[in-house]
């Protein structure tokens, strides 16, 4: 039995998440500047307060500095298109045993749509796979109301986890991945996603005959 080697689409570093980095570093930093400053007075009312607050910003921010530097260094993939099927992994930091995988056999559908106004700066596009009513994870059908008005028609359940935003960051282009999507299943394919830029067509003149003299 031959194997295809997996699709694995990850998350091209950006300024964007860099400056998020950055932004809770100063939070941690205002943090612990808060609880140096509550330990000069520890005795006193403003003293336990500032202890407070920067032991509190120190826990919380701290963690999220964490879990912003695993995303930005651990360079776990977003999605991925297997043998096995399709496969998104657990958010760093939990263990990839807590992975969903969706098999190709209990796929009915697969859309591509567009969520916002198509003149607006909060267009953005999806990709769903609709499971098969048999599937165990048709049965995860709470908040897909979007999703089901989005895929009418097509078979299969709406199933929010199975629905991944298209972001441009993606290590391997949307189309790319659809396409792969489509080599790798049989289930019907829409493509319902609005406000795509139109490909240029380059119509070359062909040369005129030179004139008689």
């Amino acid at each position: 039995m031959t194997t295809t080697p997996p699709t694995e689409v990850r998350l091209r570093p950006s300024l964007q998440g860099s400056g998020q980095a950055l932004g809770v570093v100063i939070l941690l930093s205002c943090s612990v500047l808060f609880f140096l400053g509550g330990l000069t007075d520890p005795g006193s009312v403003g003293g336990v307060v500032y202890l407070l607050l920067g032991a509190t910003g120190i826990v919380a921010f701290g963690a999220v500095l964490v879990v912003v530097l695993g995303h930005l260094l651990g360079r776990r993939p977003l999605l991925v298109l297997e043998d096995d099927g399709v496969r998104i992994p657990a958010r760093w930091p939990l263990p990839r045993s807590g992975d969903r995988v969706l098999p190709w056999s209990e796929i009915a559908a697969v859309c591509a749509w567009s969520q916002g106004v198509p003149t607006g700066r909060g267009l953005a596009h999806q990709l769903a796979f609709l499971p098969v009513e048999e599937s165990p994870q048709a049965r995860h059908t709470a908040g897909a109301e979007m999703l089901m008005v989005k895929t009418q028609g097509l078979p299969g359940v709406p199933v929010l986890r199975w629905n991944v935003a298209t972001l441009p960051g993606w290590t391997v282009k949307a189309d790319e991945v659809i396409a792969e999507v489509r080599r790798r299943t049989d289930a019907p394919f829409e493509d319902r996603r609005i406000g795509l830029p139109k490909r240029r067509k380059v119509v070359r003149q062909k040369p005129r005959p030179a004139e008689d003299s």
